[in-house]
């Protein structure tokens, strides 16, 4: 094949190689390369020692939390443990979501269309490496998951069950009410191709369905009542009429598909 990339499971055909994802003039030979890769060594040291930082933080909360309990031990026995379970849980969801909120308001994520040599690439990088996911699981299926979201900014509607849909850039993502997204499902908001990094705003409509294992990439979207079958690739940019059923690899209108074979 010449001209083209491939992508997904099983791989589709994507265009590639157009002039407008030429690297800038200023991004080009092996010494403004060199130059490049240095500075992006240095911000990821950067990154690493934020990482780590607010890693140790959280860890350090955590236990002054075990040795409250381990005090309070004798006095309030079995219910000292208890209480610091939920604490912990509740300190760790504050905690993350003011380390994102910090970090957004530092570097606001928004759409952006730039090399992954630009500053702004690495910025991006920077927030994903603050946005911790592990503890969402424990809220999965529960109202919980809703509000958490919304604190990290997502602008989600009401009634929306959400049972572990993974969001790289939630201030890019607006959901519906009514919404159903489904365990494994992922709403992805950037790509990178050629060498640039892309990333979108998506909106899925009020009443719509995701379904297990889907993928919806970044400038997508979804209107009222719409439904992405489970495992589907919702590729960038499509926009998906109301009450449509979309599924495969890539997504295709599952009617529309039809007529066509």
């Amino acid at each position: 094949r010449e001209g083209v990339g491939l992508l997904g499971s099983p791989s589709m055909e994507i265009s590639r190689g157009v002039e407008r994802d030429a690297v800038s003039e200023r991004f080009r030979g092996p010494d403004a390369l060199r130059r490049r890769l240095a500075d992006k060594n240095r911000h990821n040291l950067v990154t690493m020692g934020l990482y780590l930082l607010a890693r140790w933080a959280h860890l350090f909360g955590i236990a002054l939390l075990a040795a409250a309990a381990a005090v309070l031990y004798d006095t309030l026995g079995a219910w000292a443990i208890a209480l610091d379970t939920v604490l912990s849980v509740v300190f760790t969801v504050a905690y993350f979501v003011l380390v994102e909120r910090a970090v957004t308001a530092l570097y606001p994520v928004r759409p952006l269309y730039c090399s992954i040599y630009d500053l702004r690439f690495w910025e991006h990088e920077r927030y994903w490496k603050a946005s911790e996911i592990n503890y969402l699981p424990l809220f999965n299926g529960t109202p919980f998951r809703n509000l958490i979201n919304r604190m990290l900014g997502v602008r989600i509607g009401r009634r929306v069950f959400d049972d572990g849909c993974f969001l790289t850039e939630k201030t890019l993502v607006t959901i519906g009410d009514d919404c159903t997204l489904n365990a494994g499902s992922k709403i992805q908001c950037h790509s990178q191709e050629d060498g640039f990094f892309k990333s979108d705003s998506s909106t899925i409509g009020a009443g719509c369905t995701i379904g297990i294992g889907a993928l919806v990439h970044y400038g997508v979207t979804m209107g009222e009542g719409a439904v992405l079958a489970a495992d589907s690739f919702l590729m960038k940019g499509e926009d998906v009429p109301p009450q449509a059923r979309w599924e495969g690899n890539p997504a295709l209108d599952k009617v529309g598909a039809v007529i066509q074979r």
